[in-house]
């Protein structure tokens, strides 16, 4: 109960703070997204078919993972170090383990918030979605611990607040713009093309797109994801310094 009690006070911190900067988290989350669903509509012609809508709805929800779990939570543990918060946790009867999870609780939140609210985007702009919800619950949910995962190694290893910024930013988009997520693999240069399949959002975005046609056939994506995911969180809980002067 001690420790479940922690991981809810770190969530209501995170939760406060959000409400606090509401703005930037509504961009990043909501409206970049859909900003970028319609520009790939626009560009792609008034005739697209079911399974493009689906690849357009499918990359802005992972955009929107990307944005939130790198950016966003990165920017927030970036402040945590560099303003000494994370010391005065550490020096609390905090576990690391129950400050990691509360981030996690308040990253999960915040996706289901964002998907929901770009399925019912989908939904207005026309797009005839009858997703998988288990399939979609089980890849988004590793996509986040993936892409936290990232943004917990940047924030460790960053050498100051500003440097941790932009490399956080240039992550979040970067991992949507260089993966196959709004197009296929097939339009990419051939020289990069083999590297971009291989990015958590590649797969990602690959198994939204088919828990969004109502598959249930996510399993590689499923299984490279919690791989990633083990990998990313182990890395950047042993990067971080938790008693760092």
């Amino acid at each position: 109960m001690r420790r479940l009690s922690d991981i809810l006070c770190v969530f209501r911190i995170q939760l406060i703070s959000m409400r606090a900067e509401i703005g930037p988290f509504l961009l990043a989350a909501l409206v970049f997204p859909s900003a970028m669903y319609l520009f790939a509509k626009a560009v792609s012609g008034s005739e697209a078919t079911l399974p493009t809508q689906l690849r357009f709805l499918a990359g802005s929800i992972v955009f929107s993972l990307s944005l939130t779990s790198i950016s966003w939570l990165g920017y927030l543990l970036l402040e945590n170090r560099f303003t000494g918060r994370l010391k005065l946790f550490a020096t609390l009867p905090l576990a690391p383990s129950s400050y990691i999870c509360g981030f996690l609780l308040f990253a999960f939140v915040q996706a289901s918030v964002a998907t929901t609210t770009l399925l019912l985007v989908g939904k207005v702009f026309g797009v005839q979605v009858r997703p998988s919800l288990l399939s979609l619950a089980l890849v988004v949910i590793l996509t986040v611990l993936c892409l936290c995962g990232l943004g917990t190694v940047i924030a460790a290893c960053a050498r100051s607040f500003t440097e941790g910024s932009l490399l956080t930013d240039a992550c979040g988009a970067g991992l949507v713009f260089l993966a196959p997520v709004y197009y296929p693999p097939e339009m990419m240069p051939r020289a990069l093309r083999g590297a971009s399949q291989i990015l958590p959002t590649a797969f990602a975005a690959d198994g939204v797109q088919a828990a969004l046609s109502g598959s249930y056939a996510v399993g590689t994506q499923v299984i490279v994801l919690g791989l990633m995911s083990v990998f990313t969180l182990g890395f950047g809980f042993r990067l971080t310094n938790w008693r760092q002067n």
